[in-house]
């Protein structure tokens, strides 16, 4: 087993009521200047789920075996998964924008431009929502009024405050190497090379790749990250899956991988199947929209096939008899609490489990 520190539902720190209070005027001058910085106009607009896309017809969650693990692309970050029975979605956005909510009237920011292909009410009942950062396009505050309060909430350490005057009861804010369970789900957080401020005057409010894990099998869902060798650090235990951001790198690759520098990055992590994510969704950056995953099919080579969804509204399913031939149990003494300098960020304790 990994040995790191658990995490269980803690209560509100008092000063986290304080970060809620942010100017209006300074908040919507940042938030067009955001926009202004990749070509796009703050056109406020109502908040409504994104028109579903043809290929919705096809997602049928509650069909999906539970002895199985299924995940389906939503757009952008967003990845709906049955891991085993266990209900998980990460970085939920659903509208028609993401950016600035203006007093749950609307929202300023970016345009979908294809069509979520699930709507809030048709997802199955969720047991964990997972939040990487505090971008707006990540922890957006209209998408998770939509969820269920009952679930558990996990995210980086500094989100807290932005997610419990939603109603959620069981938030649990995570640093690197901590872990915490959710009906058997091990969830562990660990590093990336981004950053986690949401408004430019804010400290930072920490970012998270996740490592989720049930019956000796590990799926990564990686943060939002430049190239970094932080991933390799799996490859000994490796996950059978492994979800990375291939998008906005035009010209933010301070911030984002390229495609080639993503195919390097999974290749270093030893996942068998890679699943890209964040493109295609938003405009929030120069390249063409669907660039990054012409360009990861490129890069991969004769090991394309590896890279299991293509298109917004895909699934991919890994059946029972093929888990169990790839069922790795967690190895004592291995270390996933590294940031991306190699240098150990948390300290790891044992696992109480």
């Amino acid at each position: 087993m990994l040995p790191t520190r658990t995490v269980t539902g803690l209560p509100t720190h008092p000063r986290a009521r304080s970060r809620r209070r942010a100017g209006w005027f300074l908040g919507a001058l940042a938030a067009g200047a955001m926009l202004a910085l990749v070509g796009l106009r703050p056109a406020p607009d109502t908040d409504r789920p994104a028109k579903s896309a043809p290929a919705a017809a096809q997602l049928h969650p509650a069909s999906w075996p539970a002895n199985a693990i299924t995940v389906a692309y939503l757009g952008h970050a967003t990845l709906l998964i049955d891991y085993l029975g266990v209900h998980v979605i990460s970085d939920p956005t659903f509208f028609h924008r993401v950016g600035l909510d203006v007093g749950h009237l609307f929202t300023v920011g970016p345009v979908r431009h294809t069509p979520v292909p699930l709507a809030p009410a048709a997802l199955p009942p969720l047991d964990l929502i997972l939040i990487t950062h505090a971008h707006m396009d990540h922890l957006d505050l209209p998408s998770l009024r939509a969820l269920p309060r009952s679930a558990t909430v996990v995210s980086c350490a500094g989100c807290r405050d932005l997610i419990e005057p939603l109603g959620f009861a069981d938030v649990r804010p995570l640093e690197w190497g901590e872990s915490t369970w959710v009906r058997g789900l091990k969830v562990t957080a660990m590093g990336a090379r981004h950053w986690g401020r949401r408004w430019p005057w804010e400290a930072d409010r920490g970012y998270n790749s996740y490592v989720i894990e049930k019956d000796g099998v590990r799926m990564l869902i990686a943060c939002d990250s430049a190239f970094t060798p932080i991933f390799s650090q799996l490859h000994d235990n490796p996950p059978l899956l492994a979800a990375f951001s291939i998008g906005a790198y035009d010209p933010w690759i301070r911030n984002h991988a390229n495609p080639e520098q993503v195919w390097e990055m999974f290749r270093e992590s030893g996942a068998r199947y890679l699943i890209p994510i964040h493109w295609g969704t938003f405009r929030l950056s120069r390249e063409p929209m669907d660039e990054p995953i012409r360009r990861l099919i490129r890069a991969a080579g004769p090991r394309a096939g590896a890279i299991a969804i293509r298109q917004i509204g895909g699934v991919f399913q890994v059946s029972a008899p093929a888990l169990r031939r790839a069922s790795f149990p967690s190895q004592p003494g291995h270390r996933i609490a590294q940031d991306s300098s190699g240098q150990p960020r948390s300290g790891a304790q044992s696992d109480p489990r």
